[in-house]
């Protein structure tokens, strides 16, 4: 079978189960459930949220969760001035938070106001040659404000994207005795990823009863 051919089967496929999904979601009555349980993935790793849903229209969450030290991949890596193509840069999270959801626009029941407060840590560190840099999250707590794109609180199937950006007062630089000063003043000079503002994107899927 030519590949085309294959693609579009798997294509045609996908956008079938797709809509079974959605389709059978929708099928939910409208009942608003109490509680809702869902896991998420996020690049601080994957998380488990807890929900209490005070109504229609305003929801409490508890989240907590992590992620074990691993490479941040090259393809999202950003370049830092005087490092070397060949730099690596590891990091790992843990992390618990509590959040309140709301609705504020009544014809856009699918759109949420998501704001908290978390703690946790997040470190970082990136290794040229001999030289190590660290770059680490450790002060708490810090702030959460984003949007939420998602099914609102009905029983059954529940899912959403929250878009936001973690707000903190920095992390804490410092390096080995190897380290270089122009390269250790360039990573505090705002790298991407390594700044006081930390954007984030949530996706989560669970059950709400």
């Amino acid at each position: 079978i030519p590949k085309q051919i294959i693609n579009k089967m798997k294509n045609t496929i996908t956008i079938t189960l797709l809509s079974i999904i959605l389709s059978f979601s929708s099928a939910y009555s409208q009942e608003v459930g109490k509680y809702a349980v869902s896991v998420g993935i996020s690049p601080f790793g994957g998380g488990i949220n807890l929900s209490h849903n005070m109504n229609e229209r305003t929801s409490v969450n508890i989240g907590f969760g992590g992620a074990p030290e691993g490479d941040i991949p090259d393809a999202i890596k950003p370049e830092i001035d005087g490092f070397s193509d060949n730099y690596t840069h590891t990091a790992k999270s843990a992390w618990m938070g509590i959040f309140v959801s709301h609705q504020p626009l009544d014809q856009f029941n699918w759109l949420r106001v998501n704001a908290g407060f978390a703690v946790g840590s997040i470190e970082n560190t990136i290794l040229d040659g001999n030289e190590a840099y660290y770059a680490d999250y450790n002060e708490n707590p810090v702030s959460y404000f984003g949007l939420n794109i998602g099914k609102p609180p009905y029983k059954g199937l529940v899912y959403g994207l929250d878009i936001g950006a973690l707000f903190s007062s920095g992390a804490d630089f410092s390096h080995n005795d190897n380290g270089d000063l122009d390269k250790f003043n360039a990573l505090q000079d705002g790298v991407p990823g390594l700044t006081n503002v930390l954007p984030n994107f949530q996706l989560t899927v669970g059950y709400c009863f």
